[in-house]
């Protein structure tokens, strides 16, 4: 039987960071590939980390897949650019996707964004919507979108504005109900949770999870 091994896409951020930690104790998944710019500086049991250049990814480079998983971003601040923030936001997750597909594996696990739509006039949002649109095409046997609103979780640079948005999410939390429970603000160990369990057993096709799907398939009851 071959092994399920997941590749991580963005081990490094906030979604990744947490998306490690769940996988080392799933044991559906036999063994972990980090696909990262530098080491982690820290070894961990059953992953494998690959320096990589992601301009110039390769198949090979994520040869042994069966599981991906893209949790790849960034933000037009660090990005400093449009071109920039597109090349990491939709270049590079779409080639992720491809390369994954030519390396065998059959599901992909996409963080996303809410509200994102490929004609959206926000730049952010037409962007995400983009992405989840050309990997929509790729061809894999089975495509989780997952659509979150404001992360929270803990992250390495303080982000003095999301921390305030996020401060008023909540106190507004118990109002976001029925369709505007998909405003919710998400914590990043339950969206790394679901994500996990999409790969393990989400259904086959193309799905789009906004917050309560997202709980739901993480195994949390809100």
């Amino acid at each position: 039987m071959q092994p399920n091994v997941a590749v991580v896409a963005g081990a490094t951020g906030l979604i990744g960071k947490y998306l490690l930690n769940v996988l080392l104790e799933d044991a559906f998944y036999d063994g972990i590939v980090a696909l990262v710019r530098r080491p982690l500086g820290i070894e961990l049991p059953k992953v494998e980390q690959r320096v990589v250049d992601f301009d110039q990814l390769s198949a090979a480079d994520l040869s042994g897949a069966t599981h991906l998983f893209c949790c790849l971003g960034t933000t037009m601040k660090i990005a400093g650019s449009r071109e920039a923030f597109r090349r990491v936001d939709y270049d590079y997750c779409v080639q992720f996707a491809r390369l994954g597909r030519e390396a065998g594996a059959k599901r992909l696990m996409l963080v996303s964004s809410g509200g994102a739509d490929p004609k959206s006039l926000s730049f952010y949002l037409r962007t995400k919507g983009q992405t989840e649109e050309a990997v929509s095409g790729v061809g894999l046997e089975a495509l989780h979108i997952f659509r979150p609103s404001l992360l929270m979780g803990r992250r390495d640079a303080e982000r003095p504005g999301e921390r305030f948005l996020a401060g008023a999410f909540r106190g507004f939390e118990f109002l976001m109900k029925g369709p505007l429970s998909k405003f919710r603000p998400m914590p990043a160990g339950v969206l790394a949770a679901s994500m996990a369990a999409a790969g393990e057993r989400g259904a086959t096709g193309n799905h789009v999870h906004y917050y309560e799907d997202i709980v739901r398939l993480a195994g949390f009851s809100r």
